[in-house]
């Protein structure tokens, strides 16, 4: 216990990498849950506690690229690829950066060096094919949603880009197919609307439904040989005893 009135000791910070690792984790937290702008301060704390840690660079950027700010997106990603030139997931990003300005074939390359490292990427060969489709490459669009579609069939964003690229092709029998796949898959929005009263009559439920909730910890007492524990529960179904 510190004495009445002895000074406050000054703990320096420290630059181990589970220091950075921590204000990652919560600035991915933060980026999920919408708030851009703290976010993007979490992740620039990890740049100035580990600049060589390309992926503080990289999440900065994602930051940046749904706020809107594409150039400052693009210097965060500059900068990574000085730390990294390998890293997969800085040319994702930077390929989506380019694509907002259209261009699509600096954007190609940057997406085929991701689908190099992750060939079975579902949203890297999605974004290939999109801008393929884009760039009324129809043909190169089909045959790379295609493989999409080999590793998951339901894949939502396959099949509206095929039935797109079909049309733009002419080929409607494989577009109304295509049409037909993606509505079968897609969520039905009248859900919204049949679930919104049992929602609102049940909070817990209404929370369960939210894709970023808190689960808020309750003591549950059982007894065992005679004593009482406790466990814990948390939102990720981790038990503490």
């Amino acid at each position: 216990m510190r004495p009445a009135g002895a000074p406050v000791p000054e703990f320096a910070e420290t630059q181990e990498p589970l220091t950075r690792e921590r204000w990652n984790d919560y600035g991915i937290g933060l980026l999920r849950q919408g708030d851009l702008k703290g976010a993007e301060r979490a992740f620039l704390k990890v740049t100035e506690l580990e600049p060589d840690y390309a992926d503080g660079w990289v999440n900065v950027a994602r930051a940046r690229l749904q706020e809107g700010n594409i150039d400052g997106a693009e210097d965060m990603l500059k900068k990574a690829l000085e730390v990294d030139a390998n890293l997969a997931k800085t040319h994702y990003f930077y390929a989506l950066a380019l694509k907002s300005r259209g261009k699509y074939d600096e954007a190609l390359e940057h997406l085929r060096k991701t689908a190099a490292a992750y060939p079975r990427d579902r949203v890297v060969r999605n974004q290939i094919g999109r801008i393929l489709f884009l760039k009324k490459d129809y043909e190169s669009a089909i045959s790379e949603l295609e493989k999409v579609l080999k590793i998951d069939p339901e894949d939502l964003q396959a099949h509206y880009n095929l039935m797109l690229s079909y049309r733009g092709l002419g080929d409607m029998e494989n577009a109304r197919k295509e049409q037909t796949l993606y509505l079968r898959f897609k969520a039905d929005e009248s859900a919204q609307t049949i679930t919104g009263e049992v929602r609102r009559e049940n909070p817990e439920a209404n929370n369960e439904r939210q894709p970023i909730h808190e689960h808020v910890s309750v003591p549950l007492p059982w007894e065992e040989e005679g004593k009482t524990e406790y466990s814990y529960a948390s939102d990720n179904d981790l038990n503490i005893k």
